[in-house]
C-alpha cells in the first residue's frame, strides 16, 4: 500500500528490514528541571540524583548487556538542568517509571524521557569515570503539529542520519589512522514511540518490541503528505497531542573546539586537522532550527560535559549490598565504545 509522504515509506521500509540489519542501540535521553540548580553543595537534591543514577546503574538490566552505558551532566547553560543518556531503557521506560521515585519532589515538573536508537558510535559517550568530561550538546526540536513535523523533516532531511555534519565536514583519513576534528560525532534521529508511554513521540524502528514479527501493525495517519506520524494499531488513546521530536546529539573534543565551530568567522577542523567551511554549524544547524522556531517549533539547547556517577552519597543497607554488576559493565562499554567509535563514526 502506497504512503503519503517519504517518511512514511521510508519508515516502513526500516521497520521491514530491521531484523535483517544490525539491530541499533536504544538510548534514552532523560531531562530533569530541578526546582534549584543541580551542584554537590545542593544537599537534598544532590544526593536524590545521585540515587537515581546509581539506581539506574544497577538496575537488573544492566546485568545482560555489556554495552550498557549511563552518562550525565548539569547543563550548563542552566543550572536547574540535567541531562542523562543512558541505554537502561526498560527501568527508563518513561517519566512516571518507579526508578524516578526519589527524585520527583525536587523536580519542578515531571521527568522528560525520550528514545532514540542510534548506531554503537554513540558508545563514545560512555563516561567512565565522575572525573571525565566529554563535551556534547544536544539540540531537540519538538513540532507541537504534523504541519510543523512536515516541514522539520523537509529541512533536515526524510532521514535525519544524512543531515549530519560530521559527513558533511570532509572524509578524513582510514578508520584506524584517523583523528578527530572539533567535533567527533553527531547523531541525529526522530524520538520513538515507547509503549506504555502517555506522551511520545511517532515510532519507527524498535519501539521497545523484539523483532518485526513481534510488533502491531504500524498505520498511517497522514493527511495530504502534512503528517509525518507512523503509530501502532494498539496505541487507541493517541489525540491531537502528539508530536514529532528531532534530536541532534553532538559531541566535541572540547568546549573551546565546540565554539571555535560554532563561530562564523574563526576556522573549524575536521578529521586530521583538515579546514571547514566557517559557517557549516550556522548554515546546517542554528540557521535552520531559528527559522524552525519561527513558525512554532519548540526548541530545547543542553550545553553538557557529560560524566560519571559518583558512588552513592547515602549510606546504609543499599549502599551496603553488593553492587549488581552495572558499574563493572558501563566500565566495559567505555572501553568497547572507544574501539567501535571509529568504525561506526559519521
Amino acid at each position: 500500500m502506497p504512503f503519503c509522504c517519504r517518511t512514511c515509506d521510508y519508515r516502513e521500509h526500516a521497520v521491514q528490514t530491521v531484523s535483517s540489519t544490525r539491530q541499533p542501540l536504544e538510548v534514552c535521553l532523560i531531562t530533569l528541571d530541578f526546582k534549584t540548580p543541580v551542584t554537590t553543595t545542593n544537599g537534598s537534591a544532590y544526593v536524590a540524583l545521585n540515587t537515581l543514577l546509581n539506581n539506574i546503574t544497577d538496575a537488573p538490566e544492566t546485568t545482560s548487556r555489556p554495552t550498557t552505558f549511563t552518562s550525565w551532566s548539569p547543563c550548563l547553560s542552566n543550572s536547574n538542568i540535567a541531562a542523562i543518556l543512558t541505554t537502561v531503557s526498560k527501568t527508563c521506560r518513561n517519566g512516571s517509571s518507579q526508578v524516578f521515585e526519589t527524585i520527583l519532589g525536587h523536580l519542578s515538573a515531571p521527568p522528560n524521557v525520550r528514545h532514540v536508537y542510534l548506531d554503537y558510535s554513540i558508545m563514545s559517550l560512555a563516561a567512565s569515570s565522575p572525573e571525565q568530561r566529554i563535551s556534547c550538546d544536544i539540540i531537540i526540536v519538538q513540532a507541537p503539529n504534523p504541519g510543523v513535523a512536515s516541514v522539520v523533516g523537509k529541512r533536515f532531511g526524510w532521514d535525519p542520519a544524512s543531515s549530519a555534519l560530521s559527513a558533511r565536514s570532509g572524509v578524513g583519513g582510514p578508520a584506524a589512522f584517523s583523528k578527530p576534528g572539533d567535533l567527533v560525532h553527531d547523531f541525529w534521529a526522530w524520538a520513538e514511540l515507547h509503549p506504555g508511554a502517555t506522551m511520545s513521540s511517532s515510532s519507527s524502528i524498535g519501539s521497545g518490541y523484539e523483532s518485526s514479527d513481534s510488533r502491531p501493525a504500524l498505520m498511517s495517519t497522514n493527511t495530504d503528505e502534512k503528517n509525518m506520524s507512523l503509530f501502532y494499531t494498539e496505541d487507541e488513546e493517541r489525540t491531537s497531542t502528539e508530536d514529532e521530536t528531532l534530536i541532534m546529539i553532538f559531541q566535541w573534543r572540547s568546549r573551546v573546539d565546540a565554539d571555535r565551530f560554532k563561530h562564523p568567522l574563526q576556522k573549524s577542523y575536521g578529521q586530521n586537522g583538515q579546514e571547514v567551511s566557517n559557517d557549516l554549524w550556522d548554515r546546517h544547524v542554528a540557521h535552520p532550527v531559528r527559522q524552525l522556531e519561527g513558525i512554532g517549533a519548540k526548541t530545547e539547547m543542553l550545553k553538557l560535559e557529560l560524566r560519571g556517577m559518583e558512588p552513592r552519597i547515602d549510606v546504609g543497607k543499599a549502599a551496603a549490598r553488593g553492587r549488581s554488576g552495572g558499574r563493572r559493565f558501563s566500565t566495559m562499554a567505555t572501553g568497547f565504545g572507544e574501539k567501535v567509535s571509529g568504525l561506526w563514526g559519521r
